[in-house]
C-alpha cells in the first residue's frame, strides 16, 4: 500500500455500503421532530418555487444521503489522504442551491481528518476549497452557498448543458436534490431551456419527462470509476412511463445500489411529493437494496438487478414480494385488455346536468354552473360516471348526463351543426360561454368554445359493449360493470377485454372488486396520502389475473352476477356475496385460505 492511503473505511467506522436500519431508524424520528426548513426561498410564492421546482431539503435528509453515499465510497476503495490532511476526494452537488450537501459533506470529511489527527478548524477551510464542487443556476442560491462554505466553489451555470471547468474532470461523490420540474412546467418557465434538454438524454427522449430524471442520469457521467451518488428524488420514475429509457440505462448499467422510498410520507414543507432517495455506483451492482417506509416502520430488502430493465420497476420487499409473487401466475391485465381514461371537459359544472329526467325526446336537469334546472335535447346527452360515483358491483347513476357536443365518432359538432341539431343545447352553452371560453387561459375560445378540453376515448366509452369502470384514484378496489354506453369523465377510467385476449369480462370485475387491486397498485404504483392508490393504465398493466381454469369460469358469472346480470337489471339469480366472490377468487389464484388472508393483510 502507497504512503498517504488508506484500506477502505479504516478508522472511519464505514463498514458497510447500504443504509443500515440504525441509520434508518434515526432519520424519520429525525425528519418527524423537525420544524419545517423552506431554505432561502421561504419567502418565495409556491407558485414561483413550483415553476423552479426548487424545495430545500430537511437537514436530517441532507445528512443521511451525505452519509450513506460517503459511507459506500469509503467501503468501496481506499482513500488518499493530502500533506495538508484534506481527503482526496472531490464531492459534486450539481444543483447546489443554498449550497446545504456540500456544507454537510465538508463537516462529515472534517470529522474524518480530525480523526486522524487533524486540526478540524484548519482542515475545514482546506476541504472547502479542495474537495466540495457545486454549480447552481440561480445567482441568488450560488451567492448564498459561497457565503456559507466561505469559499467560491459553487459556480452559477446549467449543469446539464454547459457544465464550468470544475467538472472537466470526474468527481468521486455526487449528491444533492435536484430541481421536480415536469417539461410541460419547464417549457413555460424556460422554453428555450425545455429545447435544449428535450432529447439529449435517455430520460428527456420520451413523453413529458421530469427534469431530476435528466440529473439522475447524467450523475454517472460526471462520476468516476468506483464513485458513489445519492440523489433526493421522486419515486415517480421508477414506474412513469416518461423514464422507460432512463430505467433501461440504469439497469443495462447495474448501477442502482439502493432505493430509500419514503411512500407518502411527505418531507417537503409546501409540497405534496413522494420522494425517495436513489443510491447509484460506477461499480456494477449484483442486487438493489430497498429500504421502504410503510405506517411509520421500514421494511427493508433486496431485488435482483438483473430482474430489471425498462418495464416499471417493483421494489416491494418482504411479506408483499411474497404474497405478488404467489399470485403471478396468469396473465397481465395489459395483455388481454385496453384500458381507457375518461373524457376531461375542463368545465364538468357546464356539461353535466344533475337530478336528470328524461322526456319526450328532452333531458330536464340542474345546470351546477347555472344554479337552476335546464333543458336540453336527450339525443345529445348521455349517462355519466365520475370516479366518485363508482361504488363495488354499484351501477352507472341514473340521474347524471352529461352533455356530449361530439358526433358518435368522436368528431365535435361545428357550430352551425350544433345550432340546427341541437338548439337547446346550444342555448346553454351561449349561457355558459364566458366561463368555457376562460378554461386554460382562453385556449378554447372562439367558435369552438364548446368542446371539451381532453376528448379523450369518446367512441370507446360511449360504445354500448360492457365495460368494466372505477376511479382514478381509490383506498382499495372497486368497480362497476356499464353496458349503458355511459359517458367517463377523466376521474375514472373504463377496461374491455379484447376478442384476441378472450378473457372474462366477469373475472376482471371481481378482480377489480378485490384487495389484490389496491395491493398491487401500493407496490407497483405510487402511494399517495391517506393510504389511497392510483389507477393509472401504466400501473394497472402488470396486474397479473388469474390464469384460465374451472374456478375463473365460474367467477366470470358470479362476477356480472354481483353486478346485476348485465348491469341494467338484477339477475334471475341471487346476488354472490362478496365473501363467495373472495373465496373463488383465491381458488382462481391458486392461493390457500391461509395465503389469500395474508395477502389480504399485506
Amino acid at each position: 500500500m502507497r504512503a498517504g492511503e488508506e484500506p477502505a473505511g479504516r478508522g472511519l467506522g464505514y463498514n458497510r455500503a447500504v443504509p443500515s436500519e440504525a441509520a434508518l431508524r434515526a432519520l424519520s424520528g429525525d425528519l418527524d421532530a423537525a420544524e419545517p426548513d423552506e431554505g432561502p426561498d421561504g419567502r418565495r410564492s409556491r407558485g414561483s418555487r413550483r415553476a423552479s421546482g426548487a424545495y430545500f431539503t430537511p437537514p436530517a435528509l441532507v445528512r443521511f444521503v451525505v452519509a450513506e453515499a460517503l459511507r459506500a465510497r469509503a467501503a468501496g476503495e481506499s482513500i488518499r489522504w493530502r500533506d495538508d490532511g484534506t481527503p482526496a476526494l472531490r464531492i459534486l452537488d450539481p444543483a447546489a442551491g443554498d449550497g446545504r450537501f456540500l456544507a454537510e459533506a465538508g463537516r462529515q470529511l472534517a470529522r474524518w481528518a480530525a480523526s486522524r489527527g487533524a486540526d478540524s478548524r484548519a482542515v475545514a477551510r482546506s476541504i472547502a476549497r479542495r474537495c466540495l464542487v457545486g454549480v447552481e443556476r440561480d445567482p441568488a442560491f450560488a451567492a448564498a452557498a459561497r457565503r456559507a462554505l466561505g469559499a467560491p466553489v459553487v459556480q452559477c451555470g446549467e449543469a446539464l448543458l454547459d457544465p464550468p471547468r470544475q467538472l472537466a474532470d470526474p468527481v468521486d461523490v455526487v449528491v444533492g436534490n435536484p430541481p421536480y420540474l415536469r417539461s410541460i412546467h419547464l417549457g413555460a418557465a424556460d422554453a428555450p431551456l425545455r429545447e435544449a434538454l428535450r432529447g439529449r438524454f435517455a430520460a428527456t427522449s420520451y413523453g413529458e419527462w421530469d427534469l431530476y430524471a435528466a440529473f439522475l442520469e447524467q450523475s454517472l457521467a460526471w462520476a468516476a470509476p468506483g464513485a458513489e451518488v445519492g440523489l433526493v428524488v421522486p419515486s415517480r420514475w421508477l414506474t412513469a412511463a416518461f423514464a422507460v429509457k432512463l430505467r433501461e440505462k440504469l439497469a443495462e448499467a447495474r448501477a442502482v445500489r439502493a432505493i430509500v422510498d419514503f411512500g407518502a410520507h411527505q418531507i417537503f414543507g409546501g409540497a405534496t411529493t413522494y420522494a425517495s432517495v436513489v443510491f447509484l455506483s460506477r461499480r456494477r451492482q449484483p442486487r438493489v437494496e430497498v429500504a421502504r417506509l410503510e405506517s411509520g416502520s421500514w421494511e427493508r430488502g433486496s431485488i435482483d438487478a438483473a430482474s430489471l430493465d425498462d418495464r416499471p420497476w417493483r421494489v416491494s420487499v418482504g411479506a408483499r414480494r411474497d404474497a405478488l409473487s404467489a399470485i403471478s401466475r396468469g396473465p397481465a391485465l395489459g395483455d388481454v385488455a385496453r384500458v381507457a381514461k375518461g373524457a376531461g371537459t375542463n368545465a364538468d359544472r357546464v356539461f353535466l346536468l344533475e337530478d336528470a329526467r328524461a322526456r319526450g325526446g328532452r333531458v330536464f336537469g340542474y345546470s351546477p354552473h347555472r344554479g337552476r334546472r335546464v333543458e336540453v335535447e336527450a339525443n345529445i346527452t348521455a349517462p355519466c360516471v365520475r370516479g366518485r360515483d363508482v361504488e363495488p358491483y354499484g351501477a352507472v347513476p341514473r340521474s347524471l348526463r352529461c352533455i356530449i357536443p361530439y358526433e358518435r365518432e368522436g368528431r365535435l359538432y361545428s357550430a352551425g351543426a350544433l345550432a340546427a341539431a341541437f338548439p337547446l343545447a346550444a342555448a346553454h352553452f351561449e349561457a355558459c360561454r364566458a366561463r368555457l371560453e376562460a378554461r386554460e387561459r382562453g385556449r378554447f375560445a372562439g367558435a369552438t368554445y364548446y368542446c371539451f378540453g381532453r376528448p379523450q376515448n369518446l367512441s370507446f366509452h360511449r360504445d354500448s359493449a360492457p365495460k368494466v369502470v372505477f376511479p382514478d384514484v381509490a383506498r382499495e378496489g372497486r368497480a362497476l360493470l356499464d353496458t349503458t354506453g355511459a359517458m367517463l369523465l377523466d376521474t375514472a377510467y373504463a377496461l374491455r377485454t379484447t376478442d384476441e385476449g378472450g378473457y372474462p369480462l366477469g373475472v376482471v370485475l371481481a378482480v377489480m372488486n378485490s384487495p389484490i387491486v389496491a395491493l398491487w397498485l401500493r407496490e407497483t404504483g405510487i402511494r399517495l396520502r391517506g393510504d389511497y392508490v392510483r389507477m393509472k393504465t401504466a400501473y394497472l398493466a402488470s396486474l397479473p389475473l388469474p390464469p384460465p381454469s374451472r374456478h375463473t369460469r365460474a367467477l366470470a358469472d358470479l362476477g356480472r352476477r354481483a353486478a346485476g346480470g348485465d348491469g341494467r337489471a338484477a339477475s334471475a339469480h341471487p346476488a354472490p356475496s362478496r365473501e363467495e366472490l373472495g373465496d373463488l377468487l383465491r381458488r382462481a389464484y391458486g392461493l390457500s385460505t391461509a395465503a389469500w388472508a395474508g395477502l389480504s393483510r399485506a
